[in-house]
């Protein structure tokens, strides 16, 4: 890889990593179109999931007092529905029409969340057994194109779970789904080992993480959630429109 492209990857995991600090969300958005382009749309997905890992170990620690194990207990065996079935869609499609499937799902999801507050306006859901397909189809995403934010979003709004809570529950979602997605995807043969970028990459991106940390922590009494996510959504936008055009040349080039 060469340092320009380091450089991207820093500067993403740093931008995504202090998106993720403030609003709860972000890591994938905007690292996800990045890695692709990078490394192909299965590789770049899947550094993509191991740094959600990491990110959201680190964050989930600031955030702990105010995680809903309950909650919690129904999304973790609830993404194996979707983590599985995702490892195979990846095993199983050609690296240009992944791209494009990666892409079209960032902007789907980027929609999602853009429209998400209209859906306060429809009814409640109050039984926690809706979160088991919310929570299937966030890991599906996650295994797929490294987005498993905007499905537990609109759950979010639907059962008007607190913002708090949810954000910080968020991490250990995101922990538990990238590592299901690594996984799966590893051993499925959809990720082959020696196709994955050297190790000591992956000290950059938790250096780079740290950084963000503490630069989300300055920044999160000035920077409302709401702008967050709309940086965030800006910035995965472009990167996801990216991704679907590469794929589209090699697709038919």
């Amino acid at each position: 890889m060469s340092q320009v492209a380091l450089l991207l990857v820093a500067c993403s995991v740093l931008l995504g990593g202090t998106l993720q600090r403030i609003s709860g969300m972000g890591m994938g958005l905007v690292l996800s179109p990045v890695l692709s382009l990078l490394l192909g749309a299965s590789v770049g997905v899947t550094v993509t999931n191991m740094t959600t890992v990491l990110s959201a170990l680190m964050i989930g620690l600031v955030l702990r007092a105010g995680i809903d194990w309950k909650k919690f207990g129904v999304l973790a065996p609830s993404a194996l529905l979707g983590a599985i079935p995702g490892a195979f869609l990846v095993r199983s499609l050609d690296g240009n029409w992944l791209s494009i499937l990666v892409g079209s799902f960032i902007l789907l999801a980027l929609v999602v969340t853009l429209l998400g507050d209209r859906l306060r306006e429809l009814p409640r859901l109050d039984h926690l057994a809706w979160l088991v397909p919310f929570a299937a189809m966030a890991a599906f995403l996650n295994t797929v194109a490294g987005v498993a934010a905007p499905a537990l979003v609109i759950y979010a709004l639907l059962s008007r779970w607190d913002q708090h809570t949810f954000s910080a529950t968020l991490q250990p979602a995101f922990l538990w789904f990238g590592l299901l997605s690594v996984v799966t995807k590893i051993s499925t043969g959809a990720t082959p080992l020696e196709s994955l970028p050297s190790p000591w990459i992956l000290l950059l991106i938790v250096g780079a993480i740290l950084v963000a940390i503490l630069l989300g922590g300055r920044l999160s009494s000035r920077v409302s959630p709401q702008r967050a996510r709309t940086i965030g959504i800006l910035v995965a936008g472009a990167g996801a429109v990216s991704t679907i055009l590469r794929g589209l040349i090699g697709a038919l080039g």
